[in-house]
């Protein structure tokens, strides 16, 4: 199933929202963790200036993918690269040690340590 997964600021979770055409855009689970196959770092745009312009975060920035069932091992063998977004740092998703943008990446997870998302790219 296709999903965008984006943190909740507000339930302090992830979303996925569904990229399927009978559900496109309806929230169909909020999870502590989330691994996504062939994922895109999507950033729209307008959304990141009217943060800019309002200093409020909106949700305009996305994990876009296809989502592994829980049943679905996650196998790998190297840790993942940290990702990192902030709107008022950087235009997209980007490699938290380099600042090199990201685009997309072969598989990546979503988990929450410290009460903060981390997002994983397996590239």
């Amino acid at each position: 199933m296709k999903v965008a997964v984006y943190w909740n600021l507000h339930k302090h979770c992830f979303s996925e929202q569904s990229r399927e055409k009978e559900n496109y855009g309806k929230v169909i689970a909020h999870k502590d963790s989330v691994a996504v196959a062939l994922p895109k770092f999507v950033v729209r745009q307008a959304g990141r200036k009217k943060v800019l312009k309002e200093k409020s975060k909106n949700v305009h920035a996305f994990v876009v993918g296809y989502l592994l069932s829980d049943q679905e091992s996650v196998v790998t063998e190297s840790a993942g690269i940290l990702i990192t977004y902030n709107p008022y740092k950087n235009k997209g998703f980007v490699i938290a040690d380099t600042k090199e943008q990201l685009e997309e990446a072969l598989l990546v997870t979503l988990r929450i340590n410290q009460n903060k998302p981390i997002i994983e790219a397996h590239l």
